[in-house]
């Protein structure tokens, strides 16, 4: 577009001569003076971003009454990008927001609004800045969730920017894994009540869905907790560094950029500054090159401390009797190691303590051959009451496995175990769940499938999962869009136990 002064409005390189009764339908003159800050000045030659950010101050009180009913697509939107109906279509949706009306809009409209708030236009002060960003990410991510995914990084981003508390934004910076690292990496100096949970966050494997946890949650957390302390004492007594340090990686500084993937100008300077978001993260800027310092590589769920959280399930199982058992993972003998023994103290920890009264010995030895046969009934039962050891249950198991598997017959009842504590799935699921399950690990026409059998995908998946978990501890179907598909991890075991 381009403004001349003898009221001719030149739009898309056409001029069009306006009578008087038009001429009251031109832009105000606001729209104008954007212009010539992006293209009749210096700052020309400038940045998208920083065009943005001086076109967002000037126009940072307009206000405009004309709508634009018509979707707005645009990447990275700016006012550079927009026509002039959608232009003011935008100002016009945000003078309704400010004045109190959230209405659902474009989603370029909506990170339009969005990037003017990291640039604090609107607000006073930066307090005020991020109560609005998070207003406007709660509020209006219920009309458009579209809009979470980036506004939570850049939530942390605005705290960091602008140096405010850590605090205010603990739910967007990751604060529970730094938290449960820390816990991790200091397990000798914490207790189980801070180490269990720490071990449930960064663990890869669900413990809370588990049957032993739900029937012996306190016994779990004190095996798991004094086998991680053992595990982390070997670790740190052989390299000098805690276990946690294996798990998640070395610490590491590596580039920063705030509020990446935002149309954003960096108008503050930071020439030396540091913001520590926890003991093992901390934000750096030298001459406004900015990093970040973090006490680790990786901030997923770790893998080998699922297997370590699973074994300690397993054999806990194994202990007490839960059923069904787990079959062997790929845990390493020093896992094993640490967990049984962690296992035997927890239950000599647990077990009654007996005192005797010497001074009633000879009372008892007076007693009558009555009492004396009551005596010893007593304590056969309390001999029978007490936990056998840990060798004793597994052998005691394994013999009964072994029976079960021999009395029952191959009638397809659910539960079936075989020898070795590999479950045969043809008995565990039903034939359409059984067939779902062939065709995503062998082929097969899935949707042919699924509509002579008038059946959903995820209705069957939710099945298997359910009827596999005890098995697995875990999903083994999960879903790319609307596509099932198999989790790759598990499915060389399934093949071993489905038949093709």
């Amino acid at each position: 577009m381009k403004w001349v002064e003898n009221q001719e409005y030149y739009y898309e390189d056409e001029p069009i001569r306006l009578t008087a009764e038009r001429a009251g339908s031109l832009p105000p003159k606001e729209y104008r003076k954007m212009w010539e800050l992006a293209f009749g000045s210096p700052f020309s030659r400038n940045n998208d971003a920083k065009i943005f950010y001086l076109q967002a101050r000037y126009m940072e009180h307009f206000e405009d009454d004309c709508p634009y009913e018509r979707e707005v697509l645009h990447y990275f939107p700016t006012y550079q990008s927009l026509s002039m109906a959608e232009l003011r279509g935008y100002f016009t949706w945000r003078t309704r927001l400010r004045h109190g009306k959230l209405e659902k809009t474009s989603l370029s409209y909506a990170y339009l609004y969005i990037y003017e708030l990291l640039h604090q236009i609107g607000s006073e002060t930066k307090e005020e800045g991020l109560e609005a960003l998070l207003w406007f990410y709660e509020q209006y991510g219920e009309l458009d969730p579209g809009i979470r995914h980036y506004t939570e990084r850049w939530i942390a981003d605005y705290a960091i920017y602008y140096d405010l508390p850590a605090e205010l934004v603990k739910d967007y910076v990751n604060a529970d894994f730094d938290a449960a690292l820390v816990a991790l990496r200091d397990c000798d100096t914490v207790d189980d009540e801070t180490l269990f949970p720490a071990i449930m966050r960064l663990s890869s494997y669900h413990l809370e869905r588990s049957k032993a946890f739900k029937k012996y949650p306190e016994e779990l957390s004190q095996v798991l907790c004094g086998a991680y302390r053992r595990l982390n004492a070997r670790y740190a007594g052989r390299y000098g560094r805690p276990y946690s340090q294996k798990l998640f990686g070395n610490p590491a500084r590596v580039p920063y950029t705030p509020f990446r993937s935002a149309v954003f100008f960096g108008h503050e300077r930071h020439a030396h500054y540091e913001y520590r978001v926890s003991p093992v993260q901390c934000y750096l800027c030298e001459r406004n090159r900015w990093s970040l310092e973090r006490g680790y590589f990786s901030s997923q769920r770790d893998r080998t401390l699922g297997v370590f959280v699973r074994a300690a399930d397993r054999l806990v199982r194994e202990a007490y009797g839960v059923k069904p058992p787990l079959k062997v993972g790929t845990e390493t003998k020093t896992m094993i190691r640490f967990i049984s023994e962690a296992i035997e103290e927890q239950k000599k920890n647990a077990a009654p303590k007996v005192e005797f009264d010497l001074s009633k010995l000879s009372g008892i030895r007076r007693s009558s051959d009555a009492v004396g046969q009551r005596l010893m009934t007593e304590e056969e039962r309390y001999v029978e009451a007490e936990p056998p050891t840990l060798q004793a249950q597994n052998d005691a198991a394994s013999s009964s496995s072994k029976a079960q598997v021999q009395a029952e017959p191959a009638s397809g009842q659910p539960g079936m175990q075989a020898q070795e504590g590999s479950a045969s799935l043809t008995c565990i699921l039903s034939g359409n769940e059984l067939r779902f399950a062939q065709i995503l690990l062998y082929g097969g026409d899935l949707q042919e499938f699924l509509l002579e059998n008038h059946l959903m995908a995820s209705v069957l998946a939710e099945a298997v999962n359910e009827q596999l978990y005890d098995e697995f501890a875990d999903t083994v179907i999960e879903f790319d869009g609307n596509t099932p598909v198999l989790v790759e991890d598990y499915r060389d075991d399934l093949k071993g136990m489905i038949p093709s």
